[in-house]
């Protein structure tokens, strides 16, 4: 299969119409078109409508929804463009029955509104298929290029390496399954088994058929489910993006510091409350010793009165006391002898009072006074200022709540409110519905696997029914003989395949005896690499330019193995590489890759000295310019790549 032509009309940057001449000649050794431009000049575009011409919808995924596949085509309509129209049309020839036959898909598309209108046109040959319904076209096109094969052969930078670690996985095994012919054996197989069935008696002749028919009823409900789920998620996404416009626009009404009207009610209720419990703080602290704060020469004059009244008080406490022992003393002859006045004199001397001290006379006694006035000094007067500041702060809180309250739409707020209440069911419901679809999927799932052993059980018991009528004796020797050659054949192709690897991986690596040998499992295709010391290499131990050379080289030697001539497309390899690398791709890669290889890379990627290499290899140049806005891009034909660049 080769590309002939492709026209891009009104898509992406591509306003208006432009056509690419495809053509190679591999027999002259110039099988490559080179397609350069800057980054956002319109290079994944052209590879994105190679993929979107052949296979539409599924060209986005297996499992797009039809609602996200509009809103691409949408977005693929030139902004710029006079109509809302836009069309890209692929042509390319086969070979069927050692004869080249010639193909044209149109597919075109316009919006209405907010919805669009698709359609896809086949030709063969410049004529119409007549054997063949429109809605079979789609069908016919993916039977002439197998969708899983595309994978391997219209790739960019990031889907190499995506390749690369896929090791295992089940679309990769599949597209290398159907690459390599082994798909055809699994068919035959299946084919054989219907045969035989139909030759056994008709009890189980009719389970098979049954079981069969059951089996593909709910593949294709299976997929009608999985189609349906990926509709309502992009349905709940898109709700999702409602619920979050809708919270925005309800706390964009009442303010920047509410939510909601009744938020800033309960705000403004708290701070009342909050200014009627420090007003009657205030009051408490006012009716006991605040006031007194407020004279503090006053409070030390009377502390100081109070402390010369308290001692005063012990003075006349001790006075009376010696006066009373001194009249004893005075009365008893015998202690005279001992105290003398001058005692007595010396007594009072000592304790400061004599017999004229006088009283200092004050509302209450001293101790209580001075008790009273500690209160005063052991940071109650900064309690009351912290106090009296946060009334103060309490009450601009409750004016400016209620300045918010007055600028409040409230009629605004409850649409706002119940446009939010309306999206988060509307989302609600979506998900609910979303679990019950995944609920049904599992179903499915359970009853297939139900159902493929059931298929497996009368097999089995069929194969042994059968051998006793000769003609299901022969499509069981038949089946037999499939298994073997299937057997043989994956491993022939799976020795090559790895034979292939090795050669091609140290022909394009820095390093060549890197790899020494490799090893694939031939049941999900993973991939050993082993080095020259006989050692396991993990990939992950490769830098990530022998990542990129590790899976252009797996793809390189599938294409060797299969034998098949597609062409190869291919979106800014070079990113991850370094010089080296990237003068082995473009020196031993591109021109033996295929006999029609088309490059789409950067200039920057381009160097003067990859250009000199690859000119022999050149078919044919394009140049893509964007004009400085980057709302549309230029085609024109580049007569010689080298001198181009330099």
């Amino acid at each position: 299969m080769k590309f002939r032509e492709i026209a891009l009309e009104n898509v992406g940057l591509y306003v208006g119409k432009h056509t690419f001449n495809l053509e190679t000649a591999p027999t002259e050794g110039a099988n490559v078109v080179a397609i350069l431009g800057h980054n956002g000049g319109g290079k994944t575009t052209f590879l994105d409508s190679i993929r979107l011409a052949l296979y539409g919808r599924r060209s986005l995924g297996p499992r797009t929804a039809q609602s996200t596949y509009e809103d691409h085509l949408l977005r693929k309509i030139s902004a710029t463009a006079s109509s809302r129209e836009a069309a890209i049309t692929l042509s390319f020839v086969r070979v069927e029955n050692g004869r080249d036959i010639s193909y044209e898909i149109t597919r075109a598309w316009s919006a209405r509104g907010k919805s669009i209108v698709e359609t896809l046109d086949l030709v063969r040959e410049g004529q119409p298929i007549s054997d063949l319904d429109r809605t079979e076209y789609a069908q016919y096109v993916e039977d002439l290029v197998p969708f899983g094969l595309s994978q391997l052969f219209f790739f960019d930078g990031e889907k190499i390496q995506e390749i690369a670690d896929e090791d295992g996985s089940v679309g990769l095994r599949d597209a290398i399954r159907s690459l390599l012919g082994l798909d055809i054996i699994d068919q035959l197989q299946t084919d054989l088994t219907v045969y035989t069935s139909r030759r056994a008696d008709q009890k189980t002749s009719g389970n098979i058929e049954r079981l069969l028919a059951e089996k593909e009823t709910l593949q294709k409900e299976l997929a009608a489910e999985q189609d349906r789920r990926a509709e309502l998620q992009s349905r709940c996404d898109q709700a999702a993006r409602r619920v979050e416009r809708s919270e925005a626009a309800y706390r964009s009404e009442g303010g920047r510091h509410a939510l909601s009207r009744e938020d800033a009610l309960a705000r403004l209720r708290l701070a009342e409350d909050e200014q009627a419990e420090l007003s009657s703080q205030l009051k408490r602290a006012a009716n006991e010793l605040l006031p007194l704060s407020l004279a503090p020469l006053l409070v030390q004059q009377l502390h100081h009165r109070a402390s010369e009244a308290r001692q005063g008080n012990h003075s006349n406490a001790i006075r009376d006391f010696v006066d009373a022992f001194e009249k004893r003393c005075r009365t008893d002859r015998s202690k005279m002898n001992i105290w003398s006045d001058n005692h007595f004199d010396d007594l009072r001397s000592d304790f400061g009072t004599d017999r004229g001290g006088q009283n200092i006379h004050l509302f209450a006694e001293p101790d209580w006074i001075l008790q009273r006035l500690g209160l005063l000094s052991d940071g109650r007067q900064n309690l009351m200022a912290q106090l009296a500041a946060k009334f103060d702060r309490n009450r601009e809180l409750r004016a400016k709540l209620k300045r918010e309250l007055e600028g409040f739409d409230t009629g605004q707020a409850e649409k706002a409110l119940a446009d939010l209440k309306e999206a988060e069911r509307t989302l609600g419901g979506l998900e609910r519905d979303l679990e019950f679809r995944d609920e049904a999927i599992d179903r499915k799932l359970r009853e297939l696997d139900t159902v493929e052993r059931r298929f497996k059980q009368e097999e089995n018991a069929l194969k042994k029914l059968a051998q006793e009528e000769r003609g299901s004796a022969f499509a069981l020797r038949a089946q037999s003989a499939l298994a073997s050659f299937g057997s043989a054949l994956l491993k022939d192709r799976i020795s090559r395949l790895q034979s292939e690897f090795v050669g091609c991986f140290n022909r394009l690596s820095r390093k060549k005896s890197l790899v020494s040998k490799v090893e694939i499992n031939p049941t999900d295709f993973s991939v050993i690499l082993i080095g020259s010391d006989g050692d396991t290499i993990e990939k992950s131990s490769l830098s990530a330019g022998e990542r990129q050379i590790y899976a252009i080289s797996m793809l390189w030697a599938l294409g060797k193995t299969s034998g098949r001539q597609l062409p190869i497309v291919i979106d800014t390899p070079f990113s991850r590489l370094d010089q080296s690398h990237r003068l082995s791709i473009v020196r031993d890669y591109l021109p033996t890759a295929s006999n029609q290889v088309i490059l789409l890379c950067t200039d920057t990627e381009m160097t003067p000295t990859l250009a000199e290499t690859l000119t022999p290899h050149i078919a044919r140049t394009y140049k893509l310019e964007a004009t400085t806005d980057a709302r549309r891009t230029s085609v024109s034909s580049v007569n010689d790549l080298y001198e181009e660049l330099v």
